[in-house]
């Protein structure tokens, strides 16, 4: 191909790229996970939780915070599908993570978590005792009236957490709140009592 005519055909295609408006960011999925069927009767083995752990672990330091609340979320883009780039707030992101792992199967306000639990298959309270909670478990803070003075978190065990939280650049890692409204447990998740080394899917 001739000089002139190679540049008469990048030119071309540069200028329908550019025609053809911003391009759209296809979710960015973490390739180690796998979706299950929406089954909270059927108890996980710890591999499926720790799947589930590093699902949440892997957007650590890749989403951003945005919310109404603070405006921060203008086209209310929040609740959209995680991927690398994106923005959400607390609930999303605890939500979006529970729903591909099949523990919700709709969406959560913070301040909904820890109210009235038995609403979501095969969740129930366990109380605001830390030492008794797992990893997988959910973190309630704040009031639980409003969205704007209440929290969801992941906890990972051993006294850390998984969350998106404003103020602290997104998705982050860190220590477990001191101050626990509630903790939510799944039935399905397997807790201290579960048999070691039996399959319990």
């Amino acid at each position: 191909m001739k000089k002139g005519a190679c540049r008469r055909w990048i030119a071309a295609g540069l200028a329908a790229v550019l025609l053809a408006g911003p391009v759209t960011m296809a979710p960015v999925q973490a390739d180690t996970h796998r979706e299950f069927e929406y089954d909270v009767d059927t108890p996980w083995t710890t591999d499926d939780l720790q799947e589930m752990l590093d699902y949440a672990l892997y957007w650590v330091g890749k989403i951003d915070y945005a919310s109404a609340q603070n405006g921060t979320d203008p086209h209310n883009k929040r609740f959209e599908e995680l991927y690398e780039g994106g923005s959400t707030d607390c609930s999303w992101f605890v939500y979006h993570v529970l729903f591909r792992f099949g523990l919700l199967n709709k969406f959560v306000h913070s301040y909904e978590w820890g109210n009235n639990p038995s609403k979501y298959p095969g969740a129930y309270n366990i109380g605001t005792d830390l030492n008794k909670a797992v990893a997988g478990d959910i973190l309630c803070t704040g009031e639980g009236t409003k969205s704007q003075n209440s929290h969801v978190l992941i906890y990972l065990g051993d006294g850390q957490v998984v969350e998106c939280a404003s103020g602290k650049g997104g998705v982050v890692t860190g220590s477990a709140p001191h101050h626990i409204r509630q903790i939510v447990h799944f039935a399905c998740i397997p807790t201290h009592d579960s048999p070691k080394g039996v399959d319990t899917e």
